[in-house]
């Protein structure tokens, strides 16, 4: 009985678990993996390829990112259907953020929760947005690209075509980030910055840094 009863309360103790910046990086990593490592340089070209959306035994997988992440029943058989957005909400619920993230399948539902919840000094938001100049990024932080013309980080819509990455690793000069559906597959990037460690990469139209604030929960609202 005694035993039992520990294991409830151990099964407990980690059902009340803080997510944290590990495990988040831990689980995309785990997924790029999975899907062979395809990487990108700060040329913005392939340098290592990996398996497809919709090779057999991986379709099924972004499938997992759908069901999971936002609920949905598409899967990589699906290439009308853009599933990063479904992939990252996939990471941050896997990573057990709760309430603190808004899923989605926009990309700009959770950076503008994140952009608008710093500016109402928002708690409960996992992560505040920064302009590129404001916030170097940090490992467990979102970098956020526009998709189309007419977004910036002051005038944005309720959606509009976007995309988040995951940095994973900082080092002078350049960062690494994952993302999903990222030349049809879970994809890690280098991307290059200045002596400050900002953005400064050119491959896409980057504007905006969502800081994690799992890692500093008095990342200041300023």
């Amino acid at each position: 009985m005694k035993r039992i009863l520990s294991l409830l309360l151990l099964l407990q103790a980690c059902a009340w678990a803080e997510p944290t910046t590990d495990r988040m990086c831990q689980i995309a990593r785990q997924e790029w993996d999975f899907f062979g490592k395809q990487t990108i340089g700060k040329d913005g070209k392939i340098s290592h390829p990996g398996h497809r959306e919709t090779d057999e035994g991986y379709w099924q997988r972004v499938g997992v990112y759908w069901r999971n992440g936002v609920f949905e029943n598409f899967t990589g058989k699906d290439t009308d259907e853009a599933w990063s957005a479904a992939f990252m909400s996939y990471v941050m619920r896997e990573a057990g953020l709760g309430g603190r993230f808004r899923y989605s399948d926009w990309h700009a539902h959770y950076i503008n929760q994140a952009i608008d919840g710093r500016k109402s000094h928002d708690p409960d938001c996992a992560f505040y947005g920064y302009r590129l100049s404001e916030r170097a990024p940090q490992v467990g932080d979102l970098v956020c690209y526009r998709r189309a013309d007419g977004i910036t980080f002051d005038e944005r819509p309720e959606v509009y075509p976007s995309h988040t990455d995951l940095v994973v690793a900082v080092r002078p000069g350049e960062i690494d980030v994952i993302g999903g559906n990222v030349q049809d597959s879970v994809t890690l990037k280098t991307l290059a910055t200045d002596s400050k460690g900002l953005l400064i990469d050119t491959n896409q139209q980057w504007f905006a840094v969502l800081g994690n604030r799992l890692v500093n929960p008095q990342l200041t609202s300023r």
